[in-house]
Parts: C-alpha cells; sequence; structure tokens
C-alpha cells in the first residue's frame, strides 16, 4: 500500500489521519487503521482512499460483499488508477468470481498496459474460466514485458504440460528454475535447464559445483566435460552410462517416444528392411538394448534375440516385453570380446553416441559377427557448428557426434563394408531436431581371419 493523490485531495488534517491509517495498516493493525477509515469515512462516505483501503480491511477480516461493495466504489471514483483496479480483481479472484475478475484486470490494463503483473494476473483469471488460449497470450505478455518473471513462466509452463507439449513446457519451466536464488536447487537440475537454455558455461558451472560436492559423482564428471570441453574423455565411462540411464529407466520410454519423437527403434527397422525380409532367419544382438524398444522391429527378422546393456534397471523393463530370449548386465565391448561370431545379426540404435572413439568397439563389433552378418546402427550426425578434427567430439547433451568419413573408415577398417548410410533425423531437443545417420555394414568374409 503506498500514499495515494487523493489524500491531498481533503484537508489537512484527513489526509494526515489516512496516512496514519495507512501506516498502521501495514504495520498489521488492522482494527487501529480501520477505526481511522471509519471515521474518514463518517464525514465523507465517499472519499476513495478510505473506501479502498477500508474494503481491502473488510477482505481480510472476512467481510466479503461488504469488501467488493467499498472497493468497486473507489475503483468507480478513481477509475484511472491501475492498481486499485487490481487490488479489486485479486479480492473477486480469491473469492471465486473470476470473471468479475476478468473484467476488473483489464480496466487496470486499459489504464497501464505495461504492467506484467496485471497480465499475469489477468492470465490466471482467464485460466480459472477454461479460457486456456487467452490465457496463454496473458502470459505471453507478461513474460514479454519481464522476461524473469517466475509466475509467468511457471503458468505457461503448466499449460504446455498439460497440452502434452513437454518441449515448450521444458523451456518455460527452465527458465523458472535458474532464476535466484539459486541456492538448495538441485545443482543436476540446474545444468539440465542451462543446457537446455542454451547457456552452456552456466550449466558448466553448476556441474562444476556439483563435482565439487560430489567429487566421485560420474554423471557431473561427464557433463561437467560435455559442457566445458575441458578433459574430455574418448567415451562415456561405464559408470556413467549405468548411472545415467538406471535413473532414467522408469520415465525412459515415455520421455523418448512421447516428449522426444525418437525414432532410434524404427531407424533400426529401416535398416533391416534393407538387408533381408522377415523369415525369423537371424540370430540376433542388441547392443545396448535398453529397455528393448528394438525387440518388436527385430523379432520378425531373429530366432534368438540377446540383449545387452550396462543399466540393470532397463534390462527389467525390457524382460517384461518378452522379446529377447537372452538379457546380460555387461560393458558391450567386454560381452562382444568374450562372444566371439556369436551373431548374424548385431542392431544398436543410439548406443554409439557414447562412444567417441568407435576403433575399439568397432574391432569388437566385427569380433562378434560371423563372416556376412549385419550392423545396423545409428549415431549423431556432426553439424557445422561442432568443433571436431578428429571426426567426432562431445556434445554438450552428453552425447558423441560422429562425422559421416569417420564412421565409414572405422568401419572399413575393421573389415565391415558399408552396404547403406542416410541422412536422419533421431529425435527432437530444446525445439529442434537433431541430425543423425543411420548405417548398414556387412561383415567381410576377409575379416573372419
Amino acid at each position: 500500500m503506498q500514499s495515494h493523490e487523493s489524500l491531498s485531495g481533503g484537508s489537512p488534517a484527513q489526509s494526515a489521519a489516512l496516512q496514519q491509517a495507512i501506516d498502521t495498516h501495514m504495520a498489521g493493525r488492522l482494527d487501529e487503521a480501520a477505526a481511522i477509515y471509519e471515521a474518514v469515512l463518517e464525514q465523507d462516505p465517499i472519499q476513495p482512499v478510505a473506501l479502498h483501503y477500508f474494503g481491502i480491511y473488510l477482505h481480510q477480516v472476512g467481510r466479503h460483499e461488504e469488501a467488493v461493495e467499498k472497493l468497486m466504489l473507489s475503483c468507480a471514483l478513481e477509475s484511472e488508477d491501475a492498481g486499485w483496479q487490481n487490488d479489486l480483481g485479486n479480492v473477486l479472484f480469491a473469492l471465486g468470481r473470476f470473471d468479475e475478475a476478468e473484467q476488473a484486470y483489464g480496466d487496470a490494463l486499459a489504464v497501464a498496459p505495461g504492467d506484467h503483473m496485471v497480465w499475469n494476473n489477468l492470465g490466471a483469471a482467464l485460466l480459472q474460466q477454461g479460457k486456456v488460449e487467452e490465457a496463454t497470450q496473458s502470459f505471453l505478455r507478461a513474460v514479454g514485458i519481464a522476461p524473469d518473471f517466475a509466475p509467468a513462466l511457471q503458468h505457461l509452463g503448466g499449460i504446455y504440460e498439460a497440452a502434452g507439449d513437454k518441449m515448450q513446457a521444458s523451456h518455460y519451466q527452465c527458465r523458472a528454475y535458474v532464476l535466484p536464488p539459486l541456492e538448495g536447487k538441485s545443482k543436476q537440475m540446474l545444468g539440465i535447464s542451462f543446457y537446455f537454455l542454451g547457456r552452456q558455461q552456466e550449466a558448466a558451472q553448476a556441474y562444476r559445483e556439483w563435482l565439487a560436492e560430489e567429487p566421485d559423482n560420474p554423471i557431473a564428471a561427464h557433463m561437467l566435460a560435455a559442457c566445458s570441453q575441458l578433459d574430455v574423455p574418448a567415451r562415456a565411462s561405464d559408470r556413467y552410462v549405468e548411472s545415467h540411464f538406471d535413473h532414467y529407466a522408469e520415465t525412459f520410454e515415455s520421455n523418448l517416444l512421447e516428449s522426444l519423437g525418437y525414432r532410434g527403434p524404427s531407424l533400426i527397422a529401416e535398416g533391416l528392411a534393407l538387408v533381408a525380409q522377415p523369415a525369423r532367419q537371424f540370430e540376433a544382438l542388441d547392443i545396448g538394448c535398453g529397455t528393448g524398444l528394438c525387440g518388436p522391429y527385430l523379432a520378425p527378422f531373429a530366432h534368438t534375440i540377446t540383449g545387452v546393456d550396462l543399466a540393470g534397471k532397463m534390462l527389467e523393463k525390457a524382460k517384461s516385453d518378452r522379446q529377447y530370449s537372452r538379457l546380460e548386465k555387461a560393458e558391450i565391448g567386454d560381452y562382444l570380446s568374450r562372444h566371439p561370431l556369436c551373431c548374424d545379426l548385431m542392431t544398436a540404435a543410439d548406443t554409439m553416441i557414447y562412444f567417441g572413439d568407435l576403433s575399439a568397439v568397432f574391432g569388437q563389433v566385427a569380433g562378434a559377427l560371423r563372416p556376412g552378418g549385419y550392423y545396423i546402427f545409428t549415431v549423431e550426425a556432426l553439424t557445422p557448428q561442432d568443433a571436431a578434427p578428429s571426426g567426432f567430439c562431445l556434445h554438450a547433451s552428453g552425447r558423441y557426434r560422429h562425422s559421416r568419413d569417420y564412421v565409414r573408415r572405422h568401419l572399413q577398417e575393421n573389415g565391415m563394408e558399408v552396404v547403406h548410410d542416410s541422412d536422419q533425423i533421431l529425435r527432437e531437443e530444446i525445439r529442434q531436431s537433431v541430425a543423425g545417420m543411420l548405417f548398414v555394414a556387412k561383415r567381410t568374409a576377409q575379416a573372419a581371419g
């Protein structure tokens, strides 16, 4: 509450009394303030300041109908006071009279169209009436005026989440989450949020602080390297892969398929269609099988399917689908080395994105494939913005990206002939398509050695 210009419209004694009442009101001595308002109104029943603040008092003590009457009269007397119209709207909103609150907020905005708080309040009133599109526009106006206004950002996040647009929802939720104060907030969520917003150095700082608190945390270490581009490993550590995917096992499929438009398994299906007609003829190995999303696509082509993954919780989900003959928790390089010539079809949907240097793993793949066997896999593709003189880089997402030439060269060096490669979209992330490639390679007889 502030002094109002109408304080100067009466006698000096009245103005002084009203200022005393407002100060007393702000100090929490409500009944003392009310007595002064009533005394002023006894002398001047339409004194707008006394009416308005007495109306607020009446609302505070539960005399709501009287409060609305006084506030409406004060606003009629001082129709150019946007703050008062907003106060009236707030009282009507609290009473569930949302259509009247909408009108009051509209009156306030007619006077002060640049007030982001009133736009937010109007959006809330519209939302309560089910006017979602109009509410969305009001909240957008609020954040257009004040980009860091948390209530409007949170409202927008909630609207888009309810509509199933998790990408837009995440955008606004992340903007709200990274607002100060940051103390007490999850360092991991801060890192994710800053990354999502394209603020990589701040993401790196969040991961740096997290690693300082938990020096042995593999996720903090990997993501710090990804966002800072310092001490970048040649591949994601086993502990990172296991921790990361065990953490997301329960929501992995819904996030990928519903939120990110994940296409990895369907791309594997495209690769399968290039090499054979489905006749359950292959002994298949799905490396990095996760929750088993490739299983239904492999089943028509394979009489047995083995799935291998480091994340035990992901394998539990895969087990429930009953597509796999065997499931084994293992690091894929170790598994491949222990099972030479074990299959004639191998798939890897978004598994190679956790390897930077592909030479070793491709050698292990070749060793596990029988001569003439096929390896079908996806990788993320380098973009012109990526600095990758070696042919691959660790992106700030925590995933590796590769060039076409790099992948082709290492396949050929390890005795695998490229049958097919094509540009593809792997998923959506940060409201942008993630570029990738689908490869189909064939193990040559000469490499069988």
